[in-house]
């Protein structure tokens, strides 16, 4: 049994020794107002019109709501309950999450509004704690970027043809 204890010990003093949390930040510029930008962002029963990250969002969007949404499609879709921490309209769009139990490996995202003149330069970022964090981030957010990027494309493409810009 002392070994056994001995290499439990020695695997978490591994996972603290890896440990750091991670961050990641994606932003693009949209040629709408951040109300027309909002009204997409927060129309949720459209999002398997246009969201490539996001397939499907379930609940209202309101502080200390749990929802449901699934990201990717198909076999390897995953379904997540984060609890809306942030809703400040027109401006951000928090909501905190985990893999298993809190506090292994969580996920608090944001979503923000800045009005640059005429425009909306659209933020979406998301940090990665907890005791897994360190061993997981790096693949996790390289992969969370890419899907990152591709949602705020689309939600710029989105917002530009509601508010009748020429698409780019």
């Amino acid at each position: 049994m002392c070994g056994f204890a001995g290499a439990v010990f020695l695997g978490f003093l591994a996972i603290l020794a890896l440990h750091h949390n991670g961050s990641i930040e994606t932003e693009t510029l949209i040629d709408s107002s951040p109300q027309t930008v909002w009204t997409v962002l927060t129309a949720t029963d459209d999002y398997p019109l246009w969201n490539p990250q996001i397939s499907r969002l379930r609940g209202q969007l309101r502080e200390g709501n749990v929802i449901e949404f699934v990201e990717g499609t198909g076999p390897d879709a995953m379904v997540f309950h984060p609890r809306i921490l942030a809703v400040q309209a027109v401006r951000e769009l928090r909501w905190k999450g985990y893999v298993w139990f809190p506090g292994l490996f969580d996920g608090e995202h944001r979503f923000i509004l800045e009005t640059v003149g005429n425009k909306t330069r659209f933020i979406q970022a998301e940090t990665f704690t907890g005791i897994l964090a360190g061993t997981l981030t790096q693949s996790v957010l390289r992969d969370t970027v890419t899907s990152m990027q591709a949602m705020n494309d689309a939600l710029k493409k989105r917002a530009e043809l509601a508010s009748g810009q020429p698409l780019k």
